[in-house]
């Protein structure tokens, strides 16, 4: 009895169901690319089942179909094309083949403006010491401080042990910048400059919180303006980088764990546009960008968007163009013109040409810290066949625990009515009366009926928790 009952606690948790998931945004826009990703969970882990997708508009016919195909990272990605024209819902549809059975995932997905995509806000789930934070600016000496003291990290978080790049500007007018520690944080270089444009500190996080007091010097080595900064942090997070070639672009990243196989999440103007993926020996995108900013989120697994690395890439003919473009987008994010000091600079033509590179990396060093909604739907369908088969076979095996029950019952019955004979035929030797005892029957004449009991019990208890 101790047995059994020791196992079927052991075994608490059903077998896992069979099903495909689907992850797809769950608004669109009428003529883009839509991204998507669907995989398989198993006992031994994530796989990537065949997958084909397919559109069909507010009449139920087909306007567009897709195959998705296995990732280099998780799961099966790719994305679908949606035509011109369309207006309210449409369905889409993905459908696999698992263990023999046609399964299929389908919901509808609204169609909707840009403006519905330019409302979307990035974010991410931390602590309030590992946001940025920009202390107020204090002037020394009016006269030697530089036009600007801004800095920012340029992946928009650091990871802690990983090295990331601490971004200055100091404006037209050249200075000596220094950084210097102040909690959980080891500078590798301290001192830069006198330089004009933008000054850049390779830094690593050491500590929970980080903090440092960038120092504008003067000639003389006096601290002419200084300001505290609290860097952006993301514990356990991917640190990533782009090199951008024509339309080519070519990431690196680091992460704690080394450098593995990640997904990329492509978006453009907050739509996610491409489902990718890339290792470290194929580090370059397997698509060419169009024109344009783009926002790549780079992930390590399917279920860890929270510690994803941001880098904003800007598709452009010229580093001057680019920082243009960079400057636009970052100034349509923003809740009022003129949000960025930087952005205003740019579009003012007050950062100088041989610097347009080192803005677009200061630009997007706050854009890259939060992270968008990488699955607005995500959709589990289990395969009925099985489930009714496992049902059945819960059914079978809570039937055989109380007949087993009742074969024991049966024999402590037996064994309580030999016993009860043997007692008559020796009372009746002795002469003794067969008058029953004080008090009714005793405890051990029921024993079979409390045996039987607790199989009955047990057979309930395995089936409402299916433990088969």
């Amino acid at each position: 009895m101790c047995g059994i009952l020791a196992a079927l606690w052991l075994r608490d948790t059903p077998d896992p169901a069979i099903g495909l998931s689907l992850s797809a945004p769950s608004v669109v826009a009428s003529g883009s690319k839509v991204g998507l990703r669907a995989w398989q969970l198993t006992e031994e882990g994530i796989v990537a089942p065949p997958t084909s997708i397919e559109v069909r508009d507010s009449e139920g016919n087909v306007v567009s179909m897709s195959s998705l195909t296995a990732s280099l990272a998780e799961g099966a990605e790719g994305e679908v094309t949606l035509p011109e024209g369309l207006r309210g819902v449409v369905l889409l549809t993905a459908r696999s083949t698992i263990e023999g059975e046609a399964i299929g995932v389908s919901y509808g997905v609204s169609l909707e403006t840009e403006d519905a995509f330019a409302s979307a806000k990035p974010g991410r789930e931390v602590s309030p010491f590992h946001v940025y934070e920009l202390g107020p600016l204090r002037t020394m000496n009016r006269r030697r401080a530089p036009l600007e003291l801004d800095p920012r990290i340029e992946e928009g978080a650091c990871v802690p042990e990983l090295a990331c790049w601490l971004s200055v500007w100091v404006g037209k007018k050249k200075a000596r910048v220094r950084v210097r520690p102040i909690t959980g944080v080891r500078v590798e270089q301290d001192e830069v400059g006198p330089r004009s444009g933008f000054l850049r500190f390779p830094i690593v996080v050491v500590g929970h919180e980080a903090r440092v007091e960038v120092e504008a010097l003067g000639p003389d080595g006096e601290v002419v303006a200084a300001r505290e900064v609290r860097l952006p942090v993301v514990p356990g997070g991917t640190s990533v980088r782009a090199h951008v070639r024509g339309r080519r672009v070519r990431l690196s990243w680091e992460s704690l764990g080394g450098r593995r196989p990640v997904l990329v999440d492509a978006y453009r103007g907050n739509r996610w546009t491409y489902a990718l993926s890339v290792t470290p020996e194929q580090p370059w995108l397997p698509v060419q960008l169009d024109k344009g900013v783009w926002r790549l989120q780079v992930r390590e697994g399917l279920f860890s968007a929270n510690t994803a690395g941001v880098v904003h890439v800007v598709v452009a003919d010229s580093a001057a163009e680019a920082a243009q473009l960079a400057a636009r987008a970052v100034l349509a994010d923003a809740s009022r013109d003129g949000l960025d000091p930087l952005a205003d600079a740019v579009i003012e033509g007050r950062v100088s040409a041989e610097h347009a590179q080192d803005a677009v990396l200061a630009l997007f060093g706050p854009q890259n810290f939060g992270v968008l909604s990488l699955s607005g739907v995500v959709s589990r369908f289990e395969l009925e066949p099985k489930r009714t088969r496992q049902i059945l076979m819960q059914w079978i095996a809570a039937a055989l625990i109380v007949f087993i029950g009742l074969l024991v019952s049966l024999f402590l019955f037996r064994m309580e009515l030999r016993a009860q004979s043997r007692a008559r035929v020796i009372l009746e030797g002795v002469g003794e009366p067969l008058d029953p005892l004080p008090g009714g029957a005793p405890v051990e004449r029921w024993l079979w009926a409390f045996v039987l009991l607790i199989f009955v019990l047990i057979a309930v208890l395995a089936l409402s928790k299916g433990w088969f």
